[in-house]
């Protein structure tokens, strides 16, 4: 039997490991579910800590003789309340207000039973310990506790357990720590806490058996259309729905592709600048869904294709899942394809150490600028790079979302563009799936824009094709009158204002 004051110190230790995670994982709840996910980080976490003071100041009304059961039923609850917290969320969907009310009720009440737990347990200790030893001895078994959390939820628990079994985890920790102190405490404790004890750990198990088709009933909220594959990466969370006998891809609840329209996308990123470079030496940054590098593969003189994309697990999905193979025709695994799982940024910066062959063609086809990380994708500095890394008579083309919904965000890309020195063209297409989508393309080496369209229209392939014609390709670059992108500043490292462009335009007008 371990001795109540080493077991004062495991209990803290779990505790320390258990609150980090919770508040990783309720962190990345707020960032699925609300988007911005700076802001929901920010939130989620200051609330949390706001309310672990006020537990910690509330915990001085809790008298001596009660400071045992307050702690036990502080465990439990954060046990209960932390296994169940993704499905609280869930339950409210189809209510953004409420889904937010009810996330951030939730980071308040467990951050207030988090806050209780270290002085119940210095008090407690002050039996076995004086104050000096007592203190320093529980707050380092906290802090130590939460280094292997944190380490272990971006390494572990989200990638291998995801939202589905990472709070029923945490919880269960918790519980642990109840029933070590129980144990440790024969004689403080009393019958009710043993079937209070023993009634959560029954509760937790029956929800953990039916945890995968609670979650998927509750995922299901999110998508008009039944869910056939569902997967959590480090990175984001995949998920395939399926209409009629077409699938939808979809990258944290966020529309990445439609096998009703994606050809309109992946046709017009692909061919275009294929049809003003003869490109033997691509690079593809993002499209880890294998429909680029398929569009490219079309071309016999294609040499080599480097895709740079961060998320490994993506990749590896689109490569063995036979769904995404379907889709981008097995297109990852043509030994023309070399594929880097690292950050696009430190990619190309570092770019003459990981290829010696000059580039002829960049492709950047990743999400839209949501959050600081991708910002860095389509700043003034990333261009720059990309500018030094092509050859003489290189072509960039990038996805710039969408010029209606986000009039400013997509001139911030295409003013950006332009100063990194490139000849700089917007191109506007009709994606059902999306509505109206922009591209940017840069060159080189100059060409007026009517000169482009000629080449376009003499050069493209339409043998290569389901959608694009010479005539309709050279048509995307004829933009409306009131695209005017005067005023609208550049983004750069020190100044992302492409967030705050994309934040404004989007949500105003959707």
């Amino acid at each position: 039997m371990l001795s109540p004051k080493i077991s004062i110190k495991l209990s803290i230790f779990f505790t320390g490991f258990a609150g980090i995670v919770a508040e990783y994982l309720l962190s990345t709840l707020a960032s699925y579910l609300l988007g911005d996910s700076i802001f929901q980080w920010t939130m989620t976490i200051s609330i949390m800590l706001l309310a672990m003071g006020v537990g910690a100041r509330f915990s001085k009304y809790i008298k001596d003789p009660m400071l045992f059961n307050a702690l036990i039923y502080t465990e439990i609850s954060i046990s209960l309340l932390v296994s169940f917290s993704v499905y609280i969320a869930y339950l409210q969907a189809p209510y953004e207000s409420r889904m937010t009310y009810t996330i951030y009720s939730l980071c308040f009440l467990i951050g207030f039973l988090i806050g209780l737990e270290i002085p119940l347990a210095v008090r407690i200790n002050e039996l076995f310990e004086e104050l000096k030893e007592n203190i320093s001895t529980i707050l380092e078994k906290d802090y130590l506790g939460a280094l292997p959390g944190g380490i272990l939820y971006g390494y572990f628990f989200l990638p291998k357990l995801g939202l589905l079994y990472t709070p029923v985890l945490v919880g269960s920790l918790n519980l642990m720590v109840a029933g070590l102190l129980l144990f440790s405490f024969p004689k403080r404790v009393k019958k009710h806490m043993i079937f209070l004890y023993l009634g959560t750990i029954c509760c937790i198990a029956f929800f953990t058996f039916f945890a995968k088709p609670i979650y998927l009933y509750l995922e299901q909220r999110f998508y008009r259309d039944p869910i056939v594959e569902i997967k959590q990466t480090k990175y984001q969370k995949i998920v395939i729905t399926k209409w009629r006998n077409d699938y939808l891809l979809y990258l944290d609840g966020h529309l990445q592709l439609n096998t009703v329209d994606e050809k309109r996308y992946h046709e017009t990123i692909v061919h275009i600048p294929m049809s003003l470079v003869n490109a033997q030496n691509i690079l593809v940054i993002g499209g880890g869904d294998g429909c680029v590098v398929r569009e490219l593969l079309k071309y016999p003189y294609v040499k080599n294709i480097f895709l740079v994309d961060l998320d490994k697990e993506f990749v590896n999905f689109s490569m063995q899942n036979k769904i995404m193979r379907k889709i981008n025709q097995n297109s990852l695994l043509n030994k023309k394809v070399k594929l880097f799982f690292q950050d696009g940024f430190n990619f190309v910066k570092d770019f003459k150490k990981n290829i010696k062959s000059d580039i002829d063609l960049v492709i950047v086809d990743l999400p839209d600028p949501r959050n600081i990380r991708s910002s860095r994708l389509y700043s003034l500095e990333f261009y720059k790079i990309i500018y030094r890394v092509l050859s003489e008579n290189g072509v960039i083309i990038t996805q710039a979302t969408t010029p209606f919904f986000a009039k400013k965000a997509f001139c911030c890309i295409l003013n950006t563009i332009k100063s990194a020195h490139f000849y700089a063209y917007p191109l506007i297409i009709n994606v059902p799936s999306f509505g109206e989508w922009g591209f940017v393309i840069g060159l080189k080496s100059f060409l007026s824009k009517s000169s482009v369209q000629k080449s376009v229209y003499r050069n493209l392939n339409e043998n290569y094709t389901k959608f694009l014609t010479k005539g309709l390709a050279a048509s995307f670059f004829e933009t409306p009158k009131d695209l005017v992108c005067n005023g609208v500043k550049i983004n750069t490292l020190v100044n992302p204002v492409i967030l705050k462009y994309y934040d404004d335009s989007f949500w105003d007008l959707l």
